[in-house]
């Protein structure tokens, strides 16, 4: 079986390589990139270096040849028409290329959602749906990340998690979590035609972030409405689904899920 990976440098994608080099042989393995004379160390790991680039649909084709399984990691863009656009070609690049299973890296809930990035991966997935190809479909939560936007920092110094009025729950998930569940999904059979809610197993509000930064730092750390308080990530939670969860991550990754506590483990407190 080959694997044929997109994204293989990014944040994501490289958490993905490396539990696939943990399950099989390298010479099993190819990623695409842009910038072939950058992945240089992973050459000299055994892994096939190939040249594609979603904005040259004509490097695709070859880029995907003998592809049993395809990680389609969705494109970094903010311009939405634009990353449309490349979405598009690399479906038609796998589509020609015969792949036999693309496996492409959606949001959670996308119906649910109503920013423009949602209508993007909605779009892409029709697009998979309609090549005819096999397919998974990877909707992948906030990544736990989002934590940095939250204040976590000023609020180890103050004492005091701020926030807005609102119910602020989230259902974010660890990239390793993520990387886990896309290599179970890429090296089993039995994923064809799913789509999978990827999520935490349980969701977490604002109160459990100060009682971890509490534990996590020893020093105690309260959460507190601010009416006048503002933030770009306060804006944009209620125009995604945020509190649903579902066991989908749990089942794929087959062990307990990193939460709160593991990410902060991982910041220095």
């Amino acid at each position: 079986m080959k694997i044929v990976m997109t994204g293989a440098t990014g944040h994501l994608g490289s958490l993905v390589l490396e539990e696939l080099l943990r399950r099989m042989p390298a010479s099993r393995i190819a990623i695409v990139t842009r910038r072939p004379e950058e992945a240089e160390k992973l050459r000299g790991r055994g892994i096939e270096v190939r040249y594609g680039d979603y904005d040259e649909p004509a490097s695709l084709q070859a880029a995907f040849k003998d592809a049993d399984r395809l990680l389609f990691v969705s494109s970094p863009l903010r311009d939405e028409e634009a990353r449309l656009r490349q979405h598009r070609a690399a479906v038609e690049g796998a589509e020609a290329a015969k792949v036999g299973r693309i496996v492409y890296t959606s949001i959670a809930y996308a119906e649910r959602g109503r920013l423009p990035l949602h209508a993007t991966h909605l779009a892409t997935e029709r697009l998979i749906r309609e090549s005819g190809l096999d397919y998974t479909i990877l909707r992948n939560a906030y990544y736990m990340d989002i934590v940095e936007m939250l204040g976590w920092r000023a609020a180890l110094t103050g004492g005091v998690l701020l926030s807005p009025p609102g119910d602020w729950t989230l259902n974010t998930a660890a990239r390793e979590d993520l990387a886990a569940a896309a290599a179970t999904v890429l090296t089993e059979s039995g994923h064809e035609g799913r789509v999978y809610e990827l999520t935490a197993s349980r969701p977490w509000r604002l109160d459990d972030l100060a009682r971890a930064l509490s534990e996590r730092s020893g020093r105690p750390v309260v959460h507190r409405v601010d009416p006048a308080m503002k933030g770009m990530v306060y804006g944009l939670l209620p125009l995604s689904e945020t509190a649903a969860v579902s066991p989908d991550l749990r089942r794929l990754v087959g062990a307990p899920l990193r939460g709160l506590k593991d990410w902060l483990a991982d910041q220095n407190l």
